[in-house]
């Protein structure tokens, strides 16, 4: 069980929390991220290749919105991966589902913030007979003329502890 009771979890869900400030895409960064995951893709590298495949600057690869998650886009003090301080054991907590809807490309100059919404928790019983926990975070990123580029859902999963 998280630190935290289900009830108490339960109090926060629909809560807004502002989790990244400031992310400027650059394309140094762009092309970084780009090596690190293995996408050769020039649009990724090259305006040129960029605009003859039709976007008006270098993209972003896809899930290049999980850079926001870094400690320096972090909004205020928030040293949670989330924006929550749910009371998860990070040795018990797993990541569970993870989904994108895009809206616009994210592209070279743009500045992008993130605000997360925790939209639910619930608890199951596992096989073992051991509670879990999961959290439901919806993250919107909004570029600087505060249209919605990415919405990313994720789930995270407590395991109750060895003590059933």
């Amino acid at each position: 069980m998280p630190e935290k009771s289900l009830q108490e979890l339960q109090e926060l869900v629909g809560e807004r929390r502002q989790t990244v400030t400031g992310l400027n895409v650059e394309a140094g960064k762009v092309a970084e991220f780009a090596r690190a995951t293995k996408n050769q893709n020039p649009v990724f590298y090259e305006r040129k290749a960029a605009k003859e495949t039709g976007y008006n600057d270098i993209p972003a690869p896809l899930t290049f919105t999980r850079v926001g998650y870094f400690p320096r886009y972090r909004h205020g003090d928030d040293d949670s991966s989330f924006g929550f301080d749910l009371g998860f054991d990070p040795e018990r907590t797993v990541h569970g589902e993870q989904e994108y809807e895009y809206g616009r490309p994210v592209t070279v100059g743009d500045s992008i913030d993130g605000v997360t919404r925790l939209t639910d928790v619930y608890q199951k019983t596992g096989g073992d007979g051991r509670t879990l926990t999961f959290a439901v975070l919806e993250t919107t990123y909004t570029n600087q003329n505060d249209e919605t580029v990415v919405t990313e859902r994720r789930t995270r999963i407590e395991r109750g502890s060895d003590n059933i």
